[in-house]
């Protein structure tokens, strides 16, 4: 089998020339075009989610320096609170000391009052007792003047004795 000069060969040769040539004016451009469009597009969307990702950085730092600050505040809340509490509490125990010592302090003047008026009370009733016992002692009658002159001076000796 030899070569054979065939037309339908040539004619074939010459189609597909063509249809290159064609394709290369008619399609290549648009197909070009489109495929550049899209890288274009790609590298966009790539430039725009890398700024869109700094952005997301920038907002959570902020959130985190907002976080941080809030936290500061909050603790610097509960230390005043705490610390006002204390204060109120060292007051409230001052006040209630106070007012024990002055309570004592009265009880304590209520308290020699009544001794004092007990021991007042008592001289008055021992020297009754002795003045009556006294005249019984010694079978004599006395006057009221005589009574309340030893009455006056046994309060004088038993004050001197305290």
């Amino acid at each position: 089998m030899g070569l054979e000069f065939n037309a339908t060969i040539l004619a074939q040769i010459v189609d597909f020339i063509i249809l290159v040539i064609f394709l290369r004016m008619v399609v290549y451009k648009p197909v070009v075009k489109m495929l550049t469009d899209r890288s274009a597009h790609i590298a966009n969307s790539i430039a725009a989610a890398e700024q869109e990702r700094q952005e997301a950085e920038q907002l959570k730092a902020g959130y985190e320096a907002e976080m941080r600050r809030a936290r500061e505040q909050t603790q610097e809340i509960i230390q005043k609170a705490t610390k006002a509490g204390e204060d109120q509490a060292s007051e409230i125990i001052g006040n209630a000391k106070n007012e024990a010592g002055k309570l004592k302090e009265t009880a304590l003047a209520e308290i020699e009052r009544e001794k004092l008026k007990a021991i007042t009370e008592l001289r008055e009733q021992v020297a009754s007792l002795s003045i009556l016992v006294a005249g019984k002692i010694i079978n004599k009658t006395m006057s009221e003047d005589i009574q309340r002159g030893m009455i006056d001076d046994f309060i004088k000796e038993a004050g001197e004795l305290q």
